[in-house]
């Protein structure tokens, strides 16, 4: 039940889901004087963060400071640990394991792996899903393992932590695996607008020296703004609106840390 409040109520804090709350707040009320202002606070709330250019300034703070914590060259580690997220089950249609916009995840651990950075490759993530259909896919981790080796890792060089459902439960299990397999190393990968929340994640891990290298970014560099450019940066869209609700989510999470004093 905690998990699946955890997933729900946040939802009510979004853009998306707290703009429809206010505007059928309004809606129901639409008799009372304040029921305008309500309702044009709700669009508000809506089109603000489906702006491009507010979308990115919004992630380039997390970005930038992913991108500065990640070292020029990657010093060896006992093992690279990649954050799940980025891998979903075959399609019945489709050709087999597919990966999602956080796929770049697994596939700059594979790299990693390849660059001989360590010895093992640590995939993880939990089967997350609310239906009570007992043939349910494998767990996350298990998927990234199978691709992995479909794309040329050794099987025995993969390990699998498929319980975690979220950053904070990723955490402690890695963390006991750590101190079973004496680690003292790792590489931690995972997605720029993450890796904040994930390195706030795992600093309880005692002994633990921890490499972040991030990926997945979003944006590129910026180049000299044009007319056209700043008019398509203030035209609202989907794509913004989820980036925009990515960064919210992580300054959330960040948030509960603090609040749990765990960062």
């Amino acid at each position: 039940m905690g998990f699946w409040l955890s997933k729900l109520l946040p939802q009510l804090l979004y853009p998306l889901g707290l703009s429809l709350l206010l505007q059928w707040v309004a809606l129901l009320n639409r008799r009372r004087r304040w029921a305008p202002a309500v309702s044009a606070g709700g669009l508000l709330l809506l089109t603000v963060p489906s702006l491009p250019l507010v979308s990115d300034a919004l992630l380039r703070p997390l970005e930038q400071e992913a991108a500065a914590l990640t070292p020029a060259a990657i010093p060896q580690a006992d093992a690279i640990v990649v954050l799940g997220g980025g891998v979903m089950p075959a399609a019945p249609t489709g050709l087999g394991i597919e990966i999602n916009d956080l796929g770049d995840r697994l596939i700059c651990g594979v790299r990693l792996l390849r660059a001989r950075t360590a010895p093992w490759l640590l995939t993880s993530g939990g089967r997350v899903s609310f239906q009570r259909d007992d043939d349910l896919p494998p767990a996350e981790a298990h998927l990234s393992k199978d691709l992995a080796v479909e794309l040329g890792v050794p099987a025995q060089a993969v390990i699998s932590n498929p319980r975690p459902r979220t950053t904070a439960e990723e955490a402690n299990s890695i963390g006991g695996l750590v101190r079973a397999n004496g680690w003292k190393q790792i590489v931690l990968v995972t997605s720029a607008f993450h890796m904040r929340r994930a390195l706030a994640s795992f600093q309880h891990i005692q002994g633990l020296n921890i490499t972040p290298v991030a990926c997945d970014f979003r944006l590129r560099e910026a180049g000299q703004p044009t007319l056209k450019s700043v008019l398509l940066g203030l035209i609202p869209s989907a794509g913004a609106l989820n980036q925009s609700t990515l960064v919210l989510k992580e300054h959330f999470g960040l948030l509960v840390y603090r609040l749990r004093r765990q960062a």
